[in-house]
């Protein structure tokens, strides 16, 4: 008997939510998840995001570049109490938009909606010449390419509508 009701209460909720156009709420959800085949030219909010995030890409990527090119200054020892100094850049050189998600602020007065979408950019390190004294390394440019290679995650927040608010990525673990 229980699993009669239970059954009954989600036909109701599913045929209140549908409506009888094309696009209804339960049509939708089917749709964005793989349930029901989506019609030629459908694209959900995710999809629009993860389009947007070529956008941001490139605009990222420069931002970081700007914030690393001051880099930081390092001591090579080469025996005891010797050594030299120099300068290392980390260089962001592509990315790599993977996710859209479709998120709800709990805590906010009309329980905004928005998205959360995700860019992996991957870096090298570059170096520059050996020097006698920090100061010298300080003033050297970072030219030359190590094979030291990596990635970072960063997440940006969409609003509803999927627009970028402008503001830089979270560094994401």
């Amino acid at each position: 008997m229980r699993r009669i009701m239970v059954i009954l209460a989600a036909g109701i909720v599913l045929s209140a939510c549908s409506s009888g156009r094309e696009g209804g709420v339960v049509n939708n959800v089917m749709m964005d998840f793989g349930l029901k085949a989506k019609p030629e030219g459908y694209e959900s909010e995710s999809d629009k995001v993860m389009q947007r995030l070529n956008n941001v890409g490139p605009a990222e990527l420069k931002r970081l570049n700007m914030v690393e090119q001051q880099g930081q200054v390092k001591f090579q020892t080469i025996a005891e109490l010797k050594g030299k100094y120099y300068k290392e850049v980390k260089v962001f050189e592509s990315f790599y938009p993977t996710e859209a998600q479709s998120i709800t602020r709990a805590g906010s007065p009309d329980s905004d909606r928005g998205f959360n979408g995700y860019i992996v950019y991957s870096y090298r390190i570059y170096q520059s010449m050996r020097k006698d004294s920090s100061s010298e390394a300080e003033g050297e440019t970072a030219s030359i390419p190590t094979d030291i290679t990596g990635r970072e995650t960063y997440r940006y927040g969409f609003g509803a509508s999927g627009e970028w608010s402008g503001s830089k990525g979270e560094k994401v673990k």
